[in-house]
This record gives C-alpha cells, sequence and structure tokens, in this order.
C-alpha cells in the first residue's frame, strides 16, 4: 500500500481512493521500488536529507552498520564513511527481544529529520536492506546530501526458507563469486545458500581423510586440459562467515547414492564393480553409483559427513537422492545379499535402505536431512524435509505425510533453462501452495529455491545472466503474501538494473525478445514480429537478403523456403540473441490434421496445426516448435485441400537421452481414399540410434513416391525404450517431431 502526498488532511472517503487507486511506485521523484516488496508501505511528498548517518553507538548494531557502511562505500566507489556515532543522531535503530515480536519482523519509518528502524535481530538487518534500497534508488551520485523518500514501512517475510542452489561442481565458481551472490542473496532477503559440493564431474570440498577426492576426484580433464579445483576447509570457514553475517544459512549437499563418479574415481572400491573410472567429463545420469551392499561405502560416507557436520553450523545437510540408475546393483552380488539379508523386494528399496541409513548416521550428529522428492520412498525418522523438483507433488506429498517441503519444480525454479522455458513473468507467478493443501499442511511448506545447475554456466558472467533478473521475482514470490500484480514488479525492476549494473552484475533479458507468429495458406507464409517487452525495434533479414526493420506486429510474406532472422535492439543495444525461425513452404500448410494419440500439452508447441505450421524446431527442444508424445505412438492423418500429387513426404524427429526423448524405431507412410481403408507406401527400419547422447535432429525421408493422394497417413512407433545405462530404463520416454513436410 502507498499513499502519496499530505493524506493526513483529507476526509476519510479520499483517503481510501488513494490507498486502493495509486499503484505506481515512484511519485514525484520519489523512487520506492524495493525488491521483494514490503507488506504495508505508506509514502509522503518529503525527503530526508543528510550528509551522513548518525547513530548511537551500540555494541549490537555496530557490526551491522559497519558492514552497510562497506556496502555504500563500494557501491559508490567512494573512501567517505557515511555512517558515524554521535551525540546528535539522526538514526534510530532498537533491536526488540520481545517474544512476541514475529521473525523477520521490521518497522522503517523515514520522516524529514529522522529515521528509526525497530525490529528483531534479523528484521533489523533486513531493514536496512530496505534502507540502502532506497538510499541506490534515489541516489545516483552523492556528493553531499542522501536523499531518501519520507516513508513508512511495516514489513516481515512469508516464507523462512527462501533459497538459492548453486551447483560449483560441473563448474567451478571461485570463492570471490560465492561471496558476491552471498551479498545479492542478503541484498534480495533470500536466506539460504544451498550449496552443491559433490558430483559425477568434481568433488569440491576438502576432506582429509580422504585426499584423493581432491587429488583425483575435484579435478577433469576436458578440451581445455585439466579442470577443476575444490574448497579448502579455510575457504569455506571463510564464506560461511561472510554468510553468517548477512543472514544467510549455508547448507552443504553430499549427493548420495547417485551422482558419484568423481568419489568412485578417487576410490573405486566405492563402486558395486570396483574398476577404476576417471572423472566424469559429460553431463547426465551414469550407471556406476555407491555400492550398497559394500559395508566399506557406509564407513566413508560416515567418516566424509563427520568432517562435513564440523564445517558447517547449519543443521541441515542436503543428502540428493535423485537419479540413481539401479544398473549395477541388479549385478552386484553384495548388493543382492544386502537385499536378502533385509527382506527388500527389489532396488528401488535398497535405495530407501540407503537413505534410512545415511539418514539415521545424521541424525546421530542432531543434524536433520532434506532429499530431493525421490526419498519420499524412504522412511526417515525425525525431522526429514522434502526438495520438490518434479513438479510440487512431491512436496504435496511430504506435507501429507507430515513432513517439510522445499518446492523448487523444474517448472519455475530451474534458472540453468533458458528463458524461453521459464521468463521473468513465469517466475514471478510461481504458486508454492497447492490449493488443496489444509492450513497445516500448508505451514509445512517452509519455501522454495531458485535452482543454478552448472552444466551451461562456465563462468560467473553467463551465472549473473541466468540468475538475472529472475532472482528478484524468487525473491518476491518467497518474501510477499500481497496480491500479485507482474506490470508493477515490471516497472519496479526497472529501476533495479542499474542497481546491478553497479553491483557488477550482467544480467540477462526478461523473456525471449522476439515472438514469430507464422500462419499459412496454400502457396506462402506469413511470420508476423511481435514481443512482451515495450520499446523495442527490430530488424529482420531473410538468407541472404539485406537487413530491414519492421514494426512490432507486421507481417513478412515469405512464398518459398527460407531461414528467417530477426534481432531487437532496446535503446540502440542489441537485446537478447538473434530469433532464428526455419519455414517450410510445402502442400501440407492448407491441409487439416487427425491425431490418433494426443500429443502432450507440455510440449504442444503451437497446437493441433503445429506439424503442418510451416515452422521447423531446432536444437533446443523447447523452442516452441518440436511438439511431443509421452509414452504413445505418433499416429497422425493429414488431408489435402485436393486430390494432389505427392512426390516427397519427410518430418524430423528429436533425440535427447539425458531428457528421456528418444527416435522412433520404425516409420510408416500410407495412403488412402476414404479414411478407412490405409495402404502402407513406405517404411523406414531401425531409425534410431539409442546409444548417442547429446542433442540430435535426424531426417526421415520417403522419396520418389509419385502418388496422387487427398489423405496422408504417418505412423513412429517403437520408441519407449532407452539404453541400459539411462536412469529411467523401463520407464515411459518422449518422441519429438515439429513438420510434416509434403511436395
Amino acid at each position: 500500500m502507498i499513499l502519496i502526498g499530505k493524506t493526513r488532511q483529507l476526509i476519510p472517503v479520499i483517503f481510501l481512493i488513494i490507498i486502493t487507486s495509486c499503484s505506481s511506485s515512484k511519485k514525484n521523484n520519489l523512487n520506492v521500488s524495493i525488491i521483494p516488496k514490503p507488506s504495508k508501505m505508506i509514502l509522503e511528498d518529503k525527503l530526508f536529507k543528510c550528509s551522513q548517518f548518525i547513530y548511537k553507538k551500540k555494541s549490537e548494531i555496530n557490526n551491522r552498520l559497519n558492514l552497510l557502511d562497506s556496502s555504500i562505500q563500494h557501491y559508490y566507489r567512494s573512501e567517505k564513511s557515511f555512517f558515524s556515532s554521535g551525540a546528535n543522531p539522526n538514526l534510530f535503530i532498537e533491536i526488540k527481544k520481545d517474544s512476541l515480536v514475529a521473525k523477520n519482523y521490521y518497522h522503517l519509518k523515514v520522516e524529514s529529520e529522522s529515521i528509526t528502524l525497530t525490529g528483531d535481530s534479523k528484521g533489523v538487518f533486513y531493514g536496512l536492506q530496505s534502507l540502502r534500497q532506497l538510499i541506490y534508488l534515489n541516489n545516483k551520485t552523492i556528493d553531499e546530501n542522501i536523499k531518501i523518500p519520507c516513508v513508512e514501512i511495516t514489513d516481515s517475510n512469508f516464507f523462512s526458507h527462501r533459497g538459492m542452489l548453486l551447483d560449483c561442481c560441473r563448474h567451478f565458481f571461485s570463492v570471490k563469486t560465492i561471496k558476491k551472490y552471498i551479498d545479492l542473496l542478503a541484498f534480495y532477503k533470500m536466506n539460504v545458500l544451498h550449496w552443491h559440493l559433490t558430483e559425477d564431474q568434481g568433488w569440491r570440498v576438502e576432506i582429509d581423510q580422504y585426499p584423493k577426492l581432491n587429488s583425483i576426484g575435484s579435478y577433469r580433464l576436458d578440451s581445455t586440459g585439466k579442470y577443476g579445483g575444490y574448497y579448502s576447509k579455510k575457504d569455506i570457514r571463510e564464506i560461511i562467515n561472510y554468510a553468517e553475517e548477512r543472514y544467510i544459512e549455508v547448507i552443504p549437499e553430499i549427493e548420495l547414492p547417485g551422482h558419484s563418479s568423481a568419489a568412485i574415481a578417487s576410490y573405486p572400491y566405492l563402486s558395486c564393480k570396483q574398476d577404476p573410472i576417471d572423472v566424469t567429463t559429460s553431463w547426465g545420469v551414469f550407471k556406476d553409483i555407491y555400492c550398497a551392499g559394500n559395508d566399506s561405502v557406509f564407513i566413508f560416507l560416515e567418516n566424509v559427513l563427520n568432517e562435513i557436520v564440523e564445517l558447517f553450523p547449519s543443521d541441515r545437510i542436503h543428502i540428493g537422492g535423485d537419479e540413481a540408475p539401479k544398473i549395477r546393483w541388479q549385478e552386484c552380488p553384495r548388493c543382492q545379499k544386502r537385499m536378502n539379508e533385509n527382506n527388500l523386494t527389489n532396488e528401488s528399496e535398497l535405495q530407501s535402505y540407503f537413505i534410512e541409513r545415511i539418514a539415521k548416521i545424521l541424525k546421530i550428529k542432531n543434524k536433520k536431512t532434506i532429499g530431493w522428492d525421490e526419498i519420499l520412498e524412504s522412511e526417515i525418522e525425525g525431522d526429514v524435509t522434502i526438495q520438490s523438483w518434479r513438479g510440487i507433488s512431491g512436496g504435496v506429498q511430504a506435507v501429507k505425510e507430515g513432513k517439510k517441503a522445499i518446492m523448487s519444480p523444474t517448472s519455475h525454479c530451474y534458472f540453468d533453462y533458458n528463458i524461453n522455458s521459464i521468463d521473468l513473468e513465469k517466475v514471478y507467478n510461481f504458486k508454492l501452495l497447492d490449493d488443496n493443501l489444509n492450513s497445516q499442511e500448508k505451514k509445512l511448506v517452509i519455501g522454495g529455491e531458485c535452482n543454478l545447475w552448472s552444466e551451461k554456466i562456465p563462468n560467473e558472467e553467463k551465472l549473473d545472466q541466468q540468475a538475472f533478473p529472475r532472482l528478484l521475482a524468487m525473491s518476491e514470490v518467497l518474501w510477499s503474501s500481497g496480491n500479485k500484480n507482474y506490470l508493477q514488479f515490471q516497472e519496479r525492476v526497472e529501476h533495479h538494473y542499474n542497481i546491478l549494473n553497479q553491483l557488477n552484475v550482467k544480467y540477462g533479458i526478461e523473456a525471449i525478445p522476439v515472438d514469430i507468429e507464422v500462419k499459412a495458406d496454400v502457396k506462402s507464409v506469413y511470420a508476423k514480429v511481435s514481443s512482451k517487452i515495450k520499446n523495442l525495434k527490430f530488424f529482420y533479414h531473410l538468407n541472404d537478403t539485406l537487413i530491414e526493420e519492421i514494426k512490432q506486429n507486421d507481417s513478412i510474406h515469405i512464398t518459398k523456403n527460407e531461414v528467417l532472422s530477426v534481432q531487437a535492439f532496446k535503446n540502440n543495444i542489441r537485446y537478447g540473441n538473434e530469433a532464428i525461425q526455419k519455414i517450410a513452404v510445402h502442400k501440407g500448410l492448407s491441409g487439416s490434421i487427425n491425431y490418433r494419440y494426443p500429443y502432450h500439452l507440455t510440449y504442444q508447441a503451437s497446437g493441433k496445426k503445429s506439424l503442418v505450421d510451416g515452422k521447423l524446431g531446432g536444437l533446443d527442444f523447447k523452442d516452441g516448435n518440436w511438439q511431443g508424445f509421452y509414452g504413445t505412438n505418433l499416429d497422425v492423418s493429414i488431408t489435402l485441400d485436393t486430390i494432389s500429387q505427392v512426390n516427397n513426404v519427410s518430418l524430423n524427429f528429436y533425440q535427447y537421452i539425458n531428457s528421456w526423448i528418444v527416435f522412433p524405431k520404425k516409420i510408416k507412410l500410407l495412403t488412402s481414399n476414404d479414411l478407412i481403408k490405409w495402404n502402407e507406401v513406405g517404411i523406414i527400419n531401425d531409425f534410431d540410434e539409442i546409444t548417442k547422447r547429446g542433442k540430435l535432429i535426424k531426417s526421415a525421408s520417403f522419396k520418389n513416391l509419385n502418388l496422387n493422394s487427398k489423405h496422408l497417413r504417418l505412423v513412429a512407433e517403437n520408441f519407449k525404450r532407452l539404453p541400459d545405462w539411462h536412469e529411467a530404463a523401463g520407464s515411459n520416454s518422449w518422441l519429438f517431431t515439429d513438420e510434416i513436410m509434403i511436395e
């Protein structure tokens, strides 16, 4: 709520109108665009001005003000101290220790002559972050006086767990970068750094008892040579102390039983086969995991956890528990013996045994367990938290069982995903609490996290681009409980770009800047360019034609196969990457299509006309052109306008085994005169290539047909199996295709 002007003199009716109608966070050059949005805010048309903040010296606030002073000096590249203790204070801070005070509550009142801040210990820290934002928002430079709008803020957080996962295993980040992100998390009132420290591609924490984890497991050989590193215990203590000063809890993740190749490369006896392996150099899921039948594995993990517990003061340890393929356990005599001795009927129950045994070790050490939603199958005694990543259903199940839940579904929270999958607006509209939960169950949803897995994040600059500005939306989702208004939030984000620039954050874009909509008729395609982002200019070219400017919502006429490239500009600077759309003009564009089995709504592309809309997909299967079928064959029929000569029919398929997308084994082309009797005119066998990793596109073509037909049917089948090394072997998989081209 924001009040503008001298409202105290107005009659109540007008007073209410002002409360409900005023939405802008900037009035009369008074900028209160605080992120996350405070619970309650009243703004007056006045300014507080001072050359320096004077406070009454108190031991409990000195360190916080020194920290704030240092941050402001760094921001303005100034050596001047902005805070000083003295006899005539203009800044009054009181930490209330009354148990009745709400946790993380603060009350900040800026008047023309003084500033008062009260709250509990953490609340005062968060109040100082709001004050810091007000300084940055209203002072591009500070030559003489600091100017702050006169405002009254009453605020506290909604969720207690407001986190970011940082994966330092796939790519290694310096202590300096981690400190930078701790500062940013604190600035935007986040309070958890979930630090992913062990993986297939690298072991990143120093363990004294097992030095090979660092001499071998912390490094891999890739195209650049020897790559990697690890955090010494000195580094970790330094980071933890830095975080504690900023009320950030650092939760380590020690992944098990899967994602353990780096440990096994260091000590091969930890695996079932006990053969030497290398630290993994590619991404994905790997079949060599900790042996569940070997007691030496549990001795190793307990010894590792002893050192982890000593290092990290958090009372919570994340043990992973996701994506653990069971193929080695199925072949391992020790694992099978363990199953027989414990009356376990399958390898999934063996994984539960593994998780439960580790959780008991942690419980003895007075540590609580966090794990990915796969550990729901385990019966863990005591306080356990489920981190729900495969949607929010795992979290819903957890709280209904009386467990705590952290929501970080891939749909909204995986910031390593490209902006076309998860843009700023989608993050802002993330809803953690399922409507079917009762009040007690909702209390067990303790918060959420944005996850930054680093397979495609090799450096700090790319990390910034993936994290921001989306982290601003996540901070507000997790802090604020009020009504959401994306347009107002977007306006506040605009004011924070200058702040992020000063903080050396090389932020990315809010959303895909160019949307290309295609409409087709018998002989041509019309491509319309639009954007959800304001104030953009667009320039395009087709194949090798000259670059031309196009206005939003104008159309480009295309009469042959082309590659359309569109670049957006904002303030005469390139905004985002060039949008590239392959377009095919063919006889099927004006036809109708019928699906025997429906496409999946998660990957519906442009809907029912997607396979005859003229748009071809690229290597990003989330580009909006690929249509996905889950666990069912592709079986579609196309009816042309008239009986036509058909010489060639082709379509593309996509494969990316890491995401359970595979080529079909067999593809058939059929034709009909009446849509009842179908005659096979071509078949392609052994099309699948399930042993190939990576993202692949493969074309299936039926050539030199010499048909006269109105009805064509394509069937692609036998794509359900996955390679035996894949962790989801035996489960359903996806089939993806983009366009059926008829010539």
